[in-house]
């Protein structure tokens, strides 16, 4: 069985400063928000495999892109069907509908959805590798450094947690249904979704105990009675990791200039714009993927440092 939990695998990842995790994380993702080339989206998904093969959670990783990409595959079947918008008509359908009128695919429609896509995988593989090489104590007490409200931070990181147990829950349940001779994936729709019921009410129960528990354990310990606080971990930033940090908020600053420059813009409607960079696109385009690569020489660079 697969866990989708953190572990410690002692790559140069895991043992990079979250800081600078996290400010490469929130580079890919405010450069998803404002670039809208395809290219430009395209390399931004590609530079953060590197990321994932240098981490060894290639397989984890895997398993989320490819709901990812079911995903991706929904978003551009819904937006060429909804939206009917543009000058290349590729399929009309003679029938109307209430509202919507007679159901057109465009192909401009069917470009925004595949934008939208590769925005939206970008965005999923960045946090999944910060979910996989980041301890969610070290996302809270990073977040908790920036003068975040430590309510509000203790909820992320119980949300974050969530995720995984709750995957873990559903395979352990399943397994336990199906050594009890109850077959869960054979017969018609209707019998699988029946089967299935025996899953989701066991999960319910355990998610609303565990709940529970976990509001006890709060009380406990007095949470919120106290206004000051100290922590067993501390997080120490050396030469390196301030490097890093800058490294990982460059490709953010040249994100942002590129956008008011007019660069990495792409027109979809009415008419689908030219797809091809200029000379000076490119470069700006290689400049990014470079700078978005920089952590991982310099998580080697910090490797060899603590070494010697």
């Amino acid at each position: 069985m697969r866990s989708f939990r953190y572990r410690d695998k002692g790559t140069v990842i895991h043992r990079l400063n979250p800081v600078g995790k996290l400010a490469w994380v929130g580079s890919i993702l405010l450069l998803a928000l404002i670039l809208d080339n395809p290219l430009f989206l395209l390399f931004l998904f590609l530079s953060t495999l590197p990321l994932a093969i240098a981490a060894r959670v290639w397989r984890e990783w895997l398993s989320f892109m490819k709901f990812a990409i079911y995903l991706c595959i929904a978003i551009i079947i819904i937006n060429a069907l909804v939206s009917s918008h543009g000058t290349h008509v590729l399929v009309q359908f003679p029938f109307r509908l209430p509202v919507m009128g007679a159901p057109t695919i465009t192909l401009e429609a069917i470009f925004y959805g595949v934008g939208m896509s590769l925005r939206l995988l970008a965005i999923i593989s960045a946090f999944t590798i910060l979910t996989f090489t980041v301890h969610p104590d070290d996302v809270m007490l990073t977040m908790i450094k920036m003068k975040l409200p430590y309510k509000s931070v203790l909820v992320t990181s119980l949300s974050t947690r969530f995720i995984p147990t709750l995957i873990d829950d559903v395979e352990r349940i399943t397994d336990v249904q199906r050594s009890r001779g109850l077959e869960l994936d054979k017969g018609n729709l209707a019998n699988r979704i029946r089967g299935r019921a025996s899953v989701i009410i066991p999960l319910l129960s355990n998610s609303l105990d565990r709940a529970v528990q976990v509001a006890e354990a709060m009380e406990s310990r007095a949470f919120g009675a106290g206004r000051g606080r100290t922590f067993y971990k501390g997080i120490r930033m050396s030469l390196i990791d301030v490097l890093t940090l800058a490294f990982a908020l460059l490709p953010c600053a040249l994100g942002i200039v590129m956008r008011l420059s007019g660069y990495g813009n792409y027109q979809y409607y009415p008419t689908l714009g030219g797809i091809a960079l200029s000379s000076l696109e490119w470069s700006l385009l290689v400049l990014l993927v470079f700078l978005l690569l920089a952590i991982l020489l310099l998580a080697y660079v910090k490797e060899r440092v603590d070494l010697d």
